[in-house]
């Protein structure tokens, strides 16, 4: 029984991963008819079962004058009974007067999420599979190839826990840089209906977004279009 208990362990802890243990796509952001900039997504392990999650948004054209364009999030995170653990999260944006810099880390013997930001310092009790706001995707890829359909996630997000819901609209064959590809589309729900995140997961490419559409309060609809991709079969 114990045996079993053990294998069981493991299967819960890396037979559900749904992606591979690295991979890179990059994306290109689009607003307003105009090219904005070009965002990767990286994934790579380090020793001792830790990963780093990357999420980098470098300027183009229009939008590279302004300095606080450039950003980069990045989260270190491990797999805790079969679920995504994060451990540290980064974020910073811009430069010079316009930068913005946060940090986030995860205290799981007590429960806790350090935040600091602005200059300060505090403290903030998180449920049990609390995510940061990076490695929600990562969550959504595994649920999707559980053939869940609707979902919800708890994010440390802004200094304060917020909960990400999300529900399977439908399905749509879109034209991509890497060809055709067979989605699963994904809308995140919101109380209001203004602001909008869908996503488009890609089956064949372990359910990663090949597209990501995002309207705004004033209505500016940003979207992301995959252009290239490594680390998938």
């Amino acid at each position: 029984m114990r045996f079993l208990v053990i294998i069981l362990g493991w299967l819960l802890s890396f037979g559900v991963t749904a992606f591979p243990e690295q991979f890179s796509a990059t994306y290109i952001l689009t607003g307003k008819g105009m090219t904005l900039g070009e965002v990767n997504w990286s994934l790579v392990r380090s020793s001792g079962g830790i990963y780093q999650y990357n999420a980098i948004t470098s300027p183009r054209g229009f939008a590279s004058l302004f300095d606080n364009s450039h950003r980069s999030e990045y989260s270190k995170w491990r797999y805790a009974n079969g679920r995504i653990q994060p451990l540290l999260y980064r974020y910073n944006r811009g430069k010079n007067k316009d930068k913005k810099k946060v940090k986030v880390v995860f205290d799981w013997k007590r429960s806790i999420a350090q935040n600091t930001a602005k200059g300060k310092t505090w403290q903030m009790p998180i449920p049990l599979n609390t995510l940061d706001k990076t490695v929600y995707v990562l969550a959504l890829m595994r649920d999707l190839a559980k053939g869940h359909k609707n979902f919800e996630y708890t994010i440390a997000d802004g200094g304060r826990i917020k909960t990400y819901r999300f529900s399977l609209i439908g399905e749509e064959l879109l034209d991509t840089e890497l060809g055709k590809a067979k989605t699963l589309k994904v809308l995140r729900t919101r109380k209001t209906t203004i602001r909008k995140t869908t996503f488009w997961c890609a089956p064949k490419f372990s359910y990663l977004p090949v597209k990501v559409a995002h309207r705004e309060k004033d209505g500016t609809v940003l979207t992301l279009n995959i252009s290239s991709l490594d680390g998938f079969e």
